[in-house]
């Protein structure tokens, strides 16, 4: 048979098998709709191969590793005699692997089918899928976009550049690098600082905002630099990256700050600057099906994930903003649904942010300042984890709760810095979309001693109320 002959059909095709496309296919094919999954790379995508998985991962092994030296002031007498970094990617591989092996036994006990390729589309529905020497075409009724997306790169530090790597690159490293230069003090970089500085990598980093993590308010900054001794003095803000020369083993970053010129050496420069869904968008001959792609590099949709061709959905990356892989899962399952015919939308009002640096910090709805623009009276409470049992028993006690309410103590927003705030968010966010004012998580029984108290004790102070404070 001539190749591109072959031609098949399907109720739905998802393009992208990262965490929003595999649980799009994953929900189409649990209402029963015949499904067809597409990815050129990995099931799990970028989230599970080369992304949050391995990076939580390496965070954990080298959290542990260093919490080793603090054992000591707690009377537990040890120390870390050598650190086998290939064991530890070792490690990190087998919990990908692991985690791949339950993705593949669930897609293939619901039914999805799996192809390897790239797609496009080549008329409204038809998506060609090709990989290598070999075509097919597959025809559908609806299709759901799902194509993520790929790191940004800066001028004079291209990714072809010898020694210019991105956090995909980072987590393949064979050793720990002796110094490491990231461009970009976002969540990204940080946690590639965070886990780096912790195996004992000399970490420099350039951020071209005033502060890092500009994204999030100055007190949660000042908590994080202030309780973590990592980063050390070399984290240079209001400074702009320009280039990179390669000077023997080394590469050294050129950059500017206050009009002076900066040279920084490293092993690898590590460019963190963000992610852009485009050039995987322009790979798919959007304009076949009708779809464009707006000025941000991003595809429109409604509260169904509906673009502008209603029979094709898109999700996760491809539409902006958050880039969360929990956002991707929970705008999969709406695609899913309403392409089975069912009433879905997305009508979440509340996204979480975690990042998982040390101490973690996550958050919810609006921050203090957001909080004011918006109402006449703002309640503010904060508890402080060294105040918490839980806390000090388990030598935590960095970092805090804030809440934020309106004047008739409805719930706002929920910002946390300290050990395990990324698993606390939840009850927040939860509350948040309940809907909920400081008397129900309040008079909410927490048990204790837990780490969670010390969300309620925080709504306890905004009434200015604590009883630990």
């Amino acid at each position: 048979m001539v190749v591109g002959d072959i031609e098949r059909s399907t109720d739905l095709v998802v393009i992208g098998a990262g965490p929003g496309g595999y649980t799009a296919a994953i929900r189409a094919a649990q209402k029963g709709l015949e499904v067809i999954l597409v990815d050129k790379e990995e099931l799990g995508g970028t989230c599970l191969n080369r992304g949050c998985i391995p990076a939580k991962a390496l965070i954990h092994a080298s959290k542990f590793h260093r919490d080793i030296h603090d054992w000591n002031s707690i009377g537990i007498k040890a120390e870390c005699e050598e650190i086998d970094f290939q064991e530890i990617m070792e490690w990190k591989k087998d919990v990908i692997q692991e985690l791949n092996r339950g993705l593949t036994h669930k897609l293939g006990r619901e039914g999805v089918e799996v192809m390897k390729g790239e797609a496009r589309f080549i008329d409204e529905d038809t998506v060609r899928v090709s990989e290598e020497h070999n075509a097919e075409n597959v025809k559908f009724d609806k299709a759901v976009i799902a194509t993520g997306s790929r790191p940004v790169e800066i001028p004079g530090l291209e990714f072809e550049i010898e020694g210019v790597i991105t956090s995909r690159e980072l987590l393949k490293l064979d050793e720990v690098p002796e110094e490491l230069v990231v461009v970009g003090g976002g969540y990204i970089g940080m946690e590639a600082a965070t886990k780096f500085a912790k195996f004992g990598s000399t970490v420099k980093i350039v951020e071209a905002e005033d502060n890092i993590l500009p994204y999030f308010d100055e007190e949660i900054v000042s908590e994080l630099r202030e309780t973590n001794d990592d980063y050390g003095d070399e984290i240079y803000t209001s400074t702009e990256a320009s280039g990179v020369e390669k000077r023997g083993d080394k590469i050294v970053l050129e950059a500017e700050k206050d009009g002076e010129r900066l040279e920084l050496e490293g092993d690898h420069v590590l460019v963190a600057a963000g992610r852009t869904a485009r050039p995987a968008l322009e790979s798919l001959s959007l304009e076949n099906i009708g779809v464009e792609i707006n000025t941000e590099g991003c595809l429109d949709v409604d509260e169904k994930m509906q673009t502008s061709n209603k029979d094709v959905f898109a999700i996760g990356d491809c539409v902006g903003q958050p880039m969360l892989a929990h956002k991707a899962y929970r705008e999969g399952r709406v695609a899913a649904e309403v392409a089975a015919g069912e009433p879905a939308a997305f009508d979440n009002q509340y996204i979480p942010k975690a990042m998982y640096t040390d101490p973690e910090v996550a958050v919810v709805g609006l921050k203090p300042d957001e909080a004011r623009e918006k109402f006449d009276e703002v309640l503010v409470g904060e508890f402080p984890f060294r105040a918490s049992g839980r806390s000090l028993t388990t030598n935590q006690e960095a970092g805090f709760v804030r809440v934020v309410a309106s004047g008739d103590e409805k719930l706002q927003g929920v910002q946390i810095v300290g050990s395990r705030a990324s698993d606390m968010i939840a009850e927040a966010t939860l509350a948040l979309e309940m809907q909920a004012y400081l008397d129900d998580i309040i008079n909410t029984i927490h048990a204790h001693p837990t780490f969670p108290e010390a969300f309620a004790e925080a709504c306890e102070d905004a009434r200015d109320e604590s009883i630990h404070i």
